[in-house]
């Protein structure tokens, strides 16, 4: 049986302090294992700081008869006592004036009359969804920030029994979300990132349509650590060498899709929406629209000699400006290329060469090759932050350490002797 742990951030009445006040956190005594041989069985006793009374409540909680065996109610008294002992000490107390005026103001936020719209959360997360609609967001990208926000909006309700106001969103309302991340959905740092960034989002977007005045209470949270990942990972030249001449015996049209991955570091996404005029072959130039770049932002990349000879092969003069320029029919089109079409004709590369259950290799591998390779040779950062198109040397600098390229190992050799 899975152990489920009671939910103490439902509880109306505790209220978590704010980093700035941990040193003035309230006493309360630890949480521990009660043995009794009452009606009720063992219990769970901790003490916690009441504000009214001005001293410590004694509380007790009890064993669910569901947890029958031993081995169940052990699990459960550990797990209960271990995020009893963290919430007490994050300074969770109970103070029923403030659950009171709590209350009050959500009454006076229902009954305001003046011209000014009063959002509800689930009001504004809609409007904000449908904002992000008209920004032509990938799909995917706007699922997640829609699957994100859906979550949070639905955990607030139901820890506030229905209507919650936008302007009730506090410090300690995100904190305790965040927390309940953590501990209860056991977030990986990653996740959790994401969502703390998607939440950050939203609240800009507040602040940017006046539906909040301030600053973004969401800045006060740092993301956590996260470990590099191996997603994407670089091919080595024996690879490369290995699936070109496979690629080339299959399916010549997916080596033309690596060739522009690797040659002009664009993404299979980007590349799918690109159309026949961003090719500018007298110039040399492939224009990236804000239309179909991740990060909404027109831009501009150079193309590379291998490149503009295989764009030659294309004769692109015989096609359409508006047509996109990897078609479905492994030609140039007005019907773009199906979403999953790459990933699906790389899988029978994948499955051929033994590597299909590794998630680590896909398509996009082929840019961070690319990258190695570029960055072995010339180890110009500049160039290759350009070409990224990021915003910083900073980001390139941590995309080339993710990557295992910085490691300062050439650095360390010319450090003097002492």
């Amino acid at each position: 049986m899975k152990i489920k742990v009671l939910n103490f951030y439902a509880t109306p009445q505790l209220f978590v302090l704010s980093q700035e006040t941990f040193e003035n956190v309230y006493p309360f005594r630890k949480a521990k294992l009660v043995r009794s041989k009452g009606n009720k069985g063992d219990y769970i006793l901790y003490y916690v700081w009441n504000v009214e009374k001005n001293g410590l409540d004694r509380k007790r909680m009890t064993i669910p008869k569901q947890y029958a065996t031993i081995e169940e109610r052990k699990a459960f008294v550990k797990d209960s006592i271990k995020q009893l002992n963290k919430i007490l000490s994050l300074g969770y107390h109970i103070n029923e004036n403030k659950r009171k005026l709590r209350e009050q103001q959500k009454l006076k936020l229902s009954n305001k009359t003046i011209t000014k719209k009063v959002y509800t959360l689930r009001e504004a997360y809609s409007t904000f969804i449908r904002i992000k609609k008209t920004q032509q967001l990938y799909k995917r990208g706007l699922a997640f920030i829609q699957n994100t926000l859906r979550r949070f909006v639905e955990w607030v309700e139901k820890e506030n029994e229905g209507v919650f106001f936008l302007e009730e969103l506090d410090f300690h309302l995100f904190q305790e979300y965040l927390m309940y991340l953590i501990n209860e959905k056991e977030n990986a740092p990653k996740t959790y990132n994401n969502t703390l960034g998607v939440l950050h989002h939203f609240y800009s977007e507040c602040l940017k349509q006046k539906w909040l005045k301030g600053d973004n209470i969401l800045d006060q949270f740092t993301k956590l650590s996260v470990d590099y990942e191996t997603k994407n990972r670089p091919y080595t030249d024996k690879q490369v060498i290995d699936i070109k001449k496979d690629v080339l015996k299959q399916d010549t049209y997916l080596w033309t899709v690596i060739s522009f991955i690797y040659y002009s570091f664009m993404r299979p996404s980007e590349l799918r929406r690109l159309k026949v005029g961003d090719i500018d072959l007298d110039k040399g130039l492939i224009w990236v629209k804000w239309s179909i770049s991740k990060v909404k932002k027109s831009e501009v990349l150079p193309i590379a000699k291998k490149l503009k000879e295989l764009i030659i092969t294309m004769e692109l003069s015989s096609y359409e400006k508006e047509g996109f320029l990897l078609g479905k029919d492994g030609y140039p089109s007005k019907q773009k290329m199906g979403e999953n079409y790459m990933s699906k004709h790389f899988l029978k590369i994948k499955k051929h060469f033994g590597f299909d259950k590794n998630s680590d290799y896909t398509l996009y591998g082929f840019k961070h090759t690319a990258v190695v390779n570029w960055y072995r040779k010339e180890k110009d950062i500049i160039k290759i932050q350009k070409m990224c198109r990021h915003s910083s040397v900073r980001t390139t600098e941590r995309y080339l350490k993710s990557l295992g390229l910085i490691d300062d190992k050439d650095g360390i050799i010319g450090l003097p002797e002492i």
